[in-house]
């Protein structure tokens, strides 16, 4: 085999084996997009089953409610237990929303309650204050008199001590006058 014959060979078995590659590779994408196409068509199938699923137990639901509201009164034997469990559920579930309304009611009174006794608390403070005010204003008059009349007394106190020592001055000048010329006398006498 020439050299030429050997490379042809190595080209030939090269791209033999890059058309075999090439084919799987082919084979497998074509799988893996039908896969994905069939994958995607179940989803789409069991969408659809899902939603059939759903309007049917909402048409079982009002063929039920249209059943209970026309026969409830009068049901057939198969169905009385049935009818009487409606019944009890929908008892308690009124009851349920009494309660509600009952603990709404009661907060709402509560809340109503707290605001009344808050603004009843302030107002009595506001005339707590009001009233002490004007009692310390009273007092505060009381006690200006008070002190401008023992301040007057002080005054006429003052001024009546003071006329008590002014004449006790002028009754001791005289007095030192009369002994000073009792004294002078004496000793004018004597000699």
């Amino acid at each position: 085999m020439t050299i030429s014959e050997y490379f042809t060979n190595i080209v030939n078995t090269v791209f033999g084996t890059g058309k075999q590659v090439g084919d799987v590779i082919s084979e497998k994408t074509r799988e893996a997009r039908d896969y994905a196409k069939d994958a995607t068509e179940i989803a789409g199938l069991k969408k659809q089953i899902s939603s059939n699923k759903r309007t049917l137990k909402d048409s079982y639901a009002a063929l039920g409610e249209f059943y209970y509201s026309k026969y409830k009164d009068d049901p057939a034997a198969e169905v009385v237990e049935n009818i009487k469990s409606i019944e009890s559920l929908e008892q308690a579930i009124k009851d349920l929303e009494d309660k509600i309304t009952e603990i709404k009611d009661a907060q709402t009174e509560l809340k109503a309650a707290r605001e009344a006794a808050k603004e009843a608390a302030k107002q009595a403070a506001e005339e707590a204050k009001a009233a002490t005010d004007g009692a310390v204003d009273d007092e505060l008059a009381k006690v200006k008199e008070a002190a401008g009349e023992t301040a007057e007394d002080i005054k006429d106190a003052a001024a009546d001590v003071k006329e008590e020592i002014k004449d006790a001055a002028a009754d001791a000048k005289e007095e030192i006058k009369d002994a000073v010329s009792d004294a002078a006398d004496e000793i004018v006498n004597k000699d």
